[in-house]
């Protein structure tokens, strides 16, 4: 009985820990590329999130999940195939950006693009897309509505504090109104005083 016990528990440890084992290989996959190494499957999920798709669904490169005919098939073969060239994150991404120029016309990168279905893809890869095909702009809209917005606040706190101010200072100048009792106190008090000084 005890040997059957012992065997249960390394049956359901084995069982348990087995998924664990593979969990490296089958991180090393994506669904959008062929590439197994795993230093490249990161820079080709690092390239194809800063890239946008060009099918027109608005997403990158990497999340647009169309079937059938779609752009983003022969851009996710072409990033496959230049990052297996050894090219730099820098070089791919200027060259979806600027273009690759005449080379998209031999290279094995290019070849689904020279396909008839995407034949007017080949243009774009020779030419470049624009800055239109990063994900995050190359502008700096960021920055200049954090400063107008800066200074926007900055003259709303200044308006606050000057009409704050110059409510203090009217206040000081014209005292509060008194009511008619306090009035007439005043106006005989300072009847008696002219009347006083004149005698």
């Amino acid at each position: 009985m005890r040997l059957f016990f012992r065997f249960w528990q390394v049956a359901h440890f084995t069982f348990i820990l087995a998924p664990f084992l593979f969990v490296s290989s089958l991180m090393a996959h994506s669904v959008h590329s062929r590439l197994t190494d795993p230093e490249l499957l990161k820079r080709f999920d690092s390239l194809s999130h800063k890239l946008m798709c060009t099918c027109g669904c608005n997403m990158p490169l990497h999340n647009c999940n169309h079937t059938g005919h779609c752009n983003a098939w022969p851009a996710r073969d072409a990033l496959d195939k230049l990052l297996l060239e050894g090219k730099s994150d820098a070089e791919i991404l200027a060259g979806f950006r600027n273009g690759f120029g005449p080379i998209v016309e031999k290279n094995e990168a290019f070849r689904m693009a020279r396909q008839n279905d995407y034949a007017y893809m080949l243009e774009k890869f020779r030419d470049g897309f624009g800055s239109q095909i990063l994900t995050v702009p190359e502008t700096n809209y960021l920055a200049i509505f954090s400063i107008l917005g800066g200074i926007l606040c900055a003259g709303v706190v200044a308006l606050f504090i000057r009409s704050r101010r110059k409510r203090q200072a009217t206040a000081e100048v014209h005292p509060p109104h008194l009511d008619d009792a306090r009035k007439n106190e005043l106006l005989e008090k300072l009847s008696k005083e002219d009347y006083d000084d004149k005698l």
